[in-house]
């Protein structure tokens, strides 16, 4: 056991703190739609900054597998493909970043992006839908996903007046295919390794857990008091971040 430990480069209690984070993370993000990486990023990047973004791209794939399950029917990727077009530059951008810019502006860049996600499900903004805003959001879907794995807000943006269902299987649907792509991108410029598959392959029960337990009471809970508490705990990790 202290060979596995050794290994991984962590302490028990980091790895537990990791795997409470990703399971609030998870139950969020199955109950809402969208916030596993906008809950678990900030507090990832104080407890271990080694699994932003590539953890968190591939547990945000599996949850997004898990939940196009429940809403197959209510997607429809047509009408979003030019935000799927807006992601091929945008997650260059987010690689050039991620190996040009110091740990310290990338906390400060990822706490920017929180934020950004928490005004964002506050102020519901409403703007138009049509070739140019969808390939926008795209290319900032793509910069905040590969940076942070936080590619949902710059789509939420544009899908809000969607059904609750409806916006959950196309973010899912949406998610699944570009955070392929961003696997591939951070593969690309070297920043994965077998010690993230490791870590993750460890961590999955945590994420596992918080799914499961929001399939079975997420529909009891109030959205609105679970949005505020997670947008609240977002917010309070940000501003640490940028202190």
């Amino acid at each position: 056991m202290s060979e596995l430990w050794q290994w991984f480069d962590m302490t028990f209690a980091t790895w537990l703190g990791v795997a409470c984070v990703l399971t609030a993370g998870a139950f969020v993000q199955r109950a809402t739609g969208f916030g596993l990486a906008v809950v678990s990023a900030p507090l990832l990047l104080m407890l271990e900054p080694r699994l932003v973004p590539v953890v968190l791209v591939l547990f945000g794939l599996t949850v997004s597998l898990m939940m196009v399950r429940h809403y197959w029917h209510e997607v429809r990727l047509g009408p979003i493909s030019m935000a799927l077009v807006g992601r091929l530059p945008g997650n260059a951008l987010g690689a050039w970043l991620l190996l040009a810019a110091p740990m310290v502006i990338m906390e400060k860049l990822i706490a920017a992006i929180v934020l950004f996600a928490v005004l964002v499900t506050l102020c519901r903004f409403r703007l138009p839908v049509n070739r140019i805003t969808l390939f926008s959001a795209g290319v900032l879907s793509g910069i905040f996903g590969t940076v942070a794995s936080i590619g949902g807000p710059p789509m939420v943006l544009l899908m809000h007046g969607l059904p609750p269902d409806r916006m959950r299987g196309n973010l899912a649907a949406f998610f699944i295919l570009t955070s392929t792509l961003t696997l591939f991108t951070l593969a690309v410029v070297g920043q994965i390794s077998a010690w993230h598959f490791g870590v993750a392959l460890t961590l999955l029960p945590a994420v596992l857990f918080g799914n499961a337990v929001a399939n079975r009471v997420a529909h009891k809970v109030d959205r609105r008091w679970l949005q505020g508490i997670s947008l609240g705990l977002c917010t309070t990790a940000a501003l640490g971040l940028l202190l």
